[in-house]
């Protein structure tokens, strides 16, 4: 199912997950809230814990992994035509703990540094390429509930204030220093002129008592 929701690394999955749990919501289909969380746990375990798991690769299989990579990154999304492999999974039937397993993964993920497991379609990927398929991934699951209610409205909106609030301040911070910087490179005009006359004055004594000829 196609969303437009956009997430691009862990913390947004985090951010968006506790809107989510948070939130008035009901399924969009007869896919559940467990399968969606145990889905996407599995997939960012299988990341970080499948290591050493992999299948033997031809130079075809490879170079079509890159592409289909790079497509995937370019559209931003999955389409009718690039749906997920073995999704929907089977309903376990307890939400609470399919949230939980999804959350622990999620931290597991941003405190593993290395190495990580081959993808099964798109090859070798590092810890950002896998955040990439992983918020892609999110945006998609996530595509699975509707969110009603004013709850949502307020998540939204408090989102849009957070943000336009740091842009602000760090604009205001970036003058602030432009200001600074401009007052530590130029003098004021009282110490400029004190500084020429006390330099010229210094050359004067310089001339007319020197050891040159007069």
């Amino acid at each position: 199912m196609k969303s437009t929701l956009k997430l691009k690394t862990i913390d947004d999955i985090e951010k968006e997950l506790s809107i989510i749990i948070t939130c008035e919501k009901k399924q969009k289909s007869d896919v559940t809230l467990s399968q969606i969380f145990d889905f996407l746990a599995e997939s960012i375990e299988l990341s970080i814990q499948g290591v050493g798991y992999t299948t033997k690769r031809t130079t075809v299989n490879k170079l079509l992994g890159k592409y289909k990579f790079a497509k995937l990154i370019s559209t931003g999304h999955y389409t009718k035509a690039n749906q997920i492999p073995g999704f929907p999974p089977r309903d376990l039937g307890d939400p609470e703990s399919a949230q939980l397993r999804l959350k622990t993964s999620l931290t597991a993920f941003k405190l593993h540094s290395g190495p990580f497991a081959d993808h099964p379609v798109f090859g070798e990927l590092d810890k950002k390429q896998w955040e990439k398929i992983h918020g892609i991934l999110s945006s998609f699951l996530f595509g699975y509930i509707q969110l009603f209610g004013d709850e949502k409205l307020r998540f939204a909106k408090d989102r849009e204030n957070k943000k336009e609030r740091n842009f602000s301040e760090k604009k205001q911070n970036h003058h602030q220093r432009k200001n600074e910087d401009k007052g530590e490179s130029k003098p004021s005009g009282h110490n400029n002129r004190k500084w020429k006359n006390k330099k010229k004055s210094h050359y004067k004594g310089n001339k007319n008592q020197g050891g040159g000829h007069k």
